[in-house]
C-alpha cells in the first residue's frame, strides 16, 4: 500500500494530536484556561517590548548624537590648526621670497 503525501501528512496530524492529548500535562480545560491567561498578557508584552525598542532607539541616537559631536569637534580643530600652519607656512615663504628678491 502506498501512502500518498496527503494522506501520509493527514496520518502524521491525527498520530501527532492523539500523542499531544495522551502526553499532555495538564486536562483540556486547564490548558485552554492557560492559553487564554497567556493570550490576554500579548499585548501587555508587545508594549513593554515596544517600550524597551523604544528606549534602546533613543540611547543608540544620543550616543550617536554625542560621537558625532566629538568627531566633529575635533575635525574642526584640526582644520583650524591646519589653517593656522598654512598662514604661517604663507608668511615665512613671503619673507624668504623678499630675501631672494632685494638680495
Amino acid at each position: 500500500m502506498k501512502l500518498s503525501l496527503k494522506n501520509g501528512l493527514f496520518l502524521g496530524l491525527l498520530v501527532g494530536v492523539a500523542s499531544a492529548f495522551l502526553y499532555a500535562p495538564k486536562a483540556g480545560k486547564e490548558l485552554r484556561e492557560e492559553l487564554k491567561d497567556k493570550a490576554s498578557n500579548v499585548p501587555y508584552h508587545f508594549l513593554n517590548l515596544l517600550e524597551s525598542l523604544v528606549d534602546l532607539a533613543v540611547s543608540v541616537l544620543d550616543f550617536a548624537k554625542e560621537a558625532f559631536r566629538e568627531q566633529k569637534d575635533k575635525l574642526s580643530h584640526a582644520v583650524t590648526t591646519g589653517i593656522n600652519a598654512a598662514k604661517e607656512k604663507s608668511g615665512e615663504l613671503r619673507k624668504f621670497a623678499g630675501n631672494i628678491t632685494s638680495g
